[in-house]
């Protein structure tokens, strides 16, 4: 099976010019991370008129490479050069030197390409441009951040200049055999693009190549560093490069257990779950002397090479994540020939049974458990995923206390969307009294999906019902949020306060934007009741009460017509 491989080449010079202000660097990934990263190409133009400007552009290009290699693996590329571009944005824009000037001293321009499985990132800010050539034609795929002031050009884009960082970003599919070539514009100004097709029409040897652009560049005047790298994507995996297509299709599901069974030493003690699509146990390592547990897909599913990618996926997220709030998922024994996950195993109850347990808790009781599955779902929010599954079933609580989240076969991880490894589910998953309207319409989601769930969660909790009536069919879809209709939770528990229902109002919002903005101020305003109600604005009164407010609208109409009869009759 053929993988990522892209083929690098470049060449600069200072020109004319005292020293070397451009940079440029490549990196290609090996195995898994090459899979996980795939390989990245960037150029810098440091500002001349700056005194740093030469380790501007060495700095940025690479300490992006660097940075990126060591983001998380669930992190997708949005996120993983957003985050490392506003950092070193963050450092450039501080670097004063009042001997020469008041502002900052470290400028550059940055463009970089990041190849992933079948997909291309483009980032981009300032001049330097980055071009696709193919079957002899050329594509200018950036936009130069410049404006003229009178004879010259000046960069109103460039990493340093401003606090705040404004990068283009797209992305784009990827075919086998493109030439992308990244100029600083001591090259582009010099050439046109029939000198740069011409130039490229026998890339073979790209270092060659590149070194032929540069130096038609000085012949043809230029005045400024010279800079080319060139990157050929010379071939591509298939669209799914994740686990199951690596070695899932010699696994097999095995069959189901009995207790004194084993299954690659691991001795069955009790059959905790038997679903249609999974089946639980509670195993003994024989190795160890350690307690597992193991979750195995049903024999129906053997031919499901989705859910059984899903399956091979919810042992990656559970691997990836560390938290003491997350169920931990074990690597399986090495060579294995089936189908199953080895997590630690959970004495203690669901939430769904806490909940038919304590009728009437307390806040405080709530609020013990709620803070910690925030801090599970922060933890999922940091790595770039969402849950989209929380219900009481998915929530553990041990024998002392301490509650665990469980469950990661509907996690959405972005990193693997972007890349095709994850594909978007032709409906909503997880469990429809707990999806939020976004999901459920527009099967969109970010962490104040998982946000809205917890709110109906904690709602539940509290009162024993749900904040919104159940629709009247279960695979019913509404047309809008605006089909949701909010129930006060003082009419099951009369006996809380009025912050909480602020709070789960906001918390359960319909509209996606006016909930909380973070995780954190929800457990806040948990916390903390006089800020929810010192912050929250009483509504208009069309959004509280518009048959009211048209009732008002109507007596003040027929009291004008009235009057005006009466005058009119004088």
């Amino acid at each position: 099976m053929a993988n990522l491989n892209v083929s690098f080449g470049g060449y600069s010079s200072q020109g004319i010019k005292f020293e070397n202000q451009d940079a440029f660097a490549a990196w290609q990934g090996e195995g898994q991370q090459l899979r996980d990263k795939g390989a990245v190409v960037a150029i810098a133009d440091g500002v001349s008129a700056c005194s740093k400007a030469k380790e501007a552009a060495t700095t940025v290009v690479n300490n992006f490479i660097f940075d990126y290699m060591q983001t998380p693996p669930s992190w997708s590329v949005s996120r993983s050069v957003g985050k490392i571009l506003t950092s070193l944005n963050r450092w450039c824009h501080g670097q004063f030197d009042y001997a020469v000037g008041g502002s900052s001293q470290m400028l550059t321009t940055f463009s970089s390409l990041v190849f992933k499985s079948t997909t291309g990132f483009l980032m981009h800010v300032g001049d330097t441009r980055v071009h696709r050539f193919q079957h002899g034609q050329l594509e200018l795929l950036t936009n130069d951040h410049t404006a003229k002031q009178r004879a010259n050009f000046v960069l109103t884009r460039a990493i340093g200049l401003d606090a705040k960082l404004d990068v283009d970003f797209t992305s784009f599919a990827l075919q086998p055999g493109e030439l992308y070539v990244l100029t600083s514009d001591g090259v582009h100004s010099f050439l046109s693009n029939k000198q740069l097709k011409t130039l490229l029409a026998d890339s073979q040897d790209l270092e060659a190549a590149a070194r032929k652009i540069v130096q038609a560049a000085l012949d043809a005047g230029s005045d400024d560093n010279v800079s080319c790298l060139l990157a050929r994507v010379e071939s591509l995996p298939a669209v799914d490069v994740h686990e199951l297509s690596a070695h899932g299709d010699h696994l097999v599901i095995p069959p189901a257990l009995e207790v004194g069974q084993k299954l690659e030493g691991y001795r069955v003690l009790e059959q905790v779950f038997n679903g249609t699509r999974s089946s639980l146990y509670k195993v003994l390592d024989e190795q160890s002397g350690t307690v597992y547990g193991l979750k195995t897909p049903t024999e129906k599913f053997e031919d499901d090479t989705t859910f059984l990618r899903g399956f091979l996926r919810e042992e990656w997220v559970g691997k990836s994540l560390d938290s003491p709030h997350i169920m931990k998922v074990l690597p399986r024994r090495e060579n294995t020939q089936y189908y199953y996950h080895v997590c630690e195993y959970i004495e203690g109850q669901s939430l769904r049974q806490w909940i038919i347990d304590n009728p009437s808790p307390s806040i405080d009781t709530v609020r013990r458990i709620v803070k910690q599955i925030i801090v599970a779902l922060r933890t999922f929010q940091r790595n770039d995923m969402v849950h989209r599954d929380i219900k009481p079933e998915n929530v553990m609580i041990t024998t002392h206390g301490e509650v665990k989240l469980i469950d990661f076969g509907t996690v959405l991880v972005k990193s693997l969307l972007e890349t095709g490894e994850q594909t978007h589910e032709d409906y909503p998953v997880g469990s429809v009294n707990y999806i939020a309207p976004e999901f459920l319409i527009q099967n969109h989601s970010d962490f104040r999906t998982d946000m809205f769930s917890l709110g109906v969660i904690v709602y539940e909790m509290l009162s024993g019902a749900l904040p919104y009536k159940p629709f009247k069919y279960k695979d019913y879809i509404p047309e809008s949020a605006n089909e949701f209709h909010y129930q006060s939770i003082k009419q099951y528990r009369p006996d809380l306060p009025a912050w909480i229902d602020i709070c789960l109002k906001k918390a359960t919002q319909p509209e996606q934007q006016k909930r909380f903005n973070a995780l954190s101020e929800f457990e806040a305003a948990l916390d903390n009741p006089k800020d929810i109600v010192a912050t929250e604005k009483r509504p208009p009164l069309i959004e509280r009460n518009p048959v009211l407010l048209w009732q008002w609208v109507s007596a003040i109409l027929l009291v004008i017509v009235l009057l005006q009869t009466w005058l009119l009759s004088r």
